[in-house]
């Protein structure tokens, strides 16, 4: 009892330190007030130290997610900032922003090994993961990292348990699983360029799990809940993976992965488990991310048909979705939205995201008696006019698509 109640002083101690940290107003700051914040920091990271010794025995929650508190703030108002270092080097051998950007990245990996199966830990830690990944000089220093490179090339669940897909736990806790390949994409286009077998190695890890997946889909029988966490898994790790991949090489490297092999397996999914929600959701949310034409990424050539290919793909799987989540009939009220209206929903933006890309020549389609566009559109007008418009209005903001349709 005494140590939890020490346990719980120190949170407050590590909550307090971080607000005070975070609360440095830059232009108003002494090299007093500096040489003080830099005496908190080494006492925080002398608690972590110790306190990291003993998980293999025992830790405690609430006191790692005061750590992560504190690493937030100090990441936002000294990560850069020379005048902390001098205490950190006097007391913790800390001489620059490269090695405390090591002491981020081990306390990132050691809560990942130990805390794999808490989701608030592993969801924190990753967001700290993810933001230390947007900078562009943190992260130029971070890819030289020895540990950042054991990521990028062990991202596996032996390694990270929260990849794992042989727990019990519910497939909405995968979600942090996108957040980590969206920092991981971001560290591996550092010094990608157009090195294709860099690119492959990284893939390796998806691969298996995709032709895992297959392999179930070949079967008359097969674990479904095994396939089902293993899809939404690898959907929600590609998602990342797309999301960070905003130029025009690596998202080129992405999609001549993905396309042709393993669409026919988004698409299958879609099929089979229409009505179920927590793996439709991934899966319709992958194919929007990969139609993004975010920073101009999907320029193609002139001679590619690639634009076409990838319109064509997200037709059959929005009117493949759609049709058959026309079918369920009455749904409950307080099920309408999470059963039907979300899916609606990304498909609308997905089809809107298409459309806009500035891709697709869609004349073509007309030109050659290709159906693919004239059952899109017609598939968003059935789910359009399924939607009550009393519902627009008391359905959560994320619908926000089917309500600027009905508004227009």
């Amino acid at each position: 009892m005494d140590i939890a109640v020490q346990e719980g002083r120190l949170t407050w101690l590590v909550y307090i330190i971080g607000a005070v940290i975070g609360g440095r107003v830059s232009f108003a700051s002494t090299d007093e007030q500096d040489a003080m914040d830099g005496e908190l920091v080494c006492r925080v990271l002398q608690l972590m130290n110790l306190t990291d010794s003993r998980l293999a025995q025992a830790g405690n929650e609430k006191l790692e997610l005061a750590m992560l508190s504190f690493f937030e703030q100090f990441r936002k108002i000294y990560i850069g900032d020379q005048q902390l270092y001098r205490r950190l080097s006097e007391v913790l051998g800390l001489n620059d922003e490269t090695m405390v950007l090591s002491v981020f990245i081990g306390k990132i990996i050691t809560n990942l090994k130990y805390w794999g199966q808490c989701e608030p830990i592993t969801s924190k830690t990753l967001q700290l993961l993810n933001d230390l990944s947007i900078g562009y000089s943190s992260v130029r220093k971070l890819v030289k990292l020895s540990a950042v490179q054991f990521m990028l090339n062990n991202h596996t669940s032996e390694h990270f348990s929260f990849l794992g897909v042989n727990n019990q736990s519910n497939l909405s806790d995968m979600r942090c699983r996108t957040t980590f390949y969206t920092a991981l994409g971001r560290l591996l286009m550092v010094d990608l360029g157009e090195d294709e077998d860099q690119f492959e190695q990284f893939m390796l890890p998806l691969t298996a799990a995709f032709e895992a997946v297959a392999q179930m889909f070949s079967t008359n029988t097969f674990n479904e809940q095994e396939a089902k966490r293993t899809l939404v898994g690898l959907v929600r790790d590609l998602r990342g993976i797309a999301f960070a991949f905003n130029a025009k090489t690596s998202f080129m490297m992405l999609f001549d992965w993905i396309y042709p092999s393993y669409m026919p397996i988004l698409q299958r999914a879609i099929e089979l488990w229409y009505h179920v929600p927590a793996c439709t959701t991934p899966v319709l949310k992958l194919m929007a991310e990969l139609v993004h034409n975010r920073s101009q990424r999907l320029q193609f050539d002139v001679s590619s048909p690639n634009g076409i290919l990838l319109f064509r793909e997200t037709s059959k799987m929005i009117t493949t979705y759609g049709n058959r989540i026309l079918t369920l009939g009455e749904v409950p009220k307080d099920q309408v939205y999470a059963l039907k209206l979300k899916g609606v929903s990304i498909c609308f933006s997905m089809l809107k995201a298409v459309l806009s890309g500035n891709y697709v020549n869609f004349g073509v389609f007309r030109l050659y008696g290709d159906d693919a566009l004239d059952n899109a559109l017609q598939t968003f007008i059935k789910l359009l006019l399924s939607v009550p418009t009393a519902t627009c209005w008391t359905t959560p903001s994320s619908a926000s698509p089917i309500t600027r349709c009905w508004r227009s």
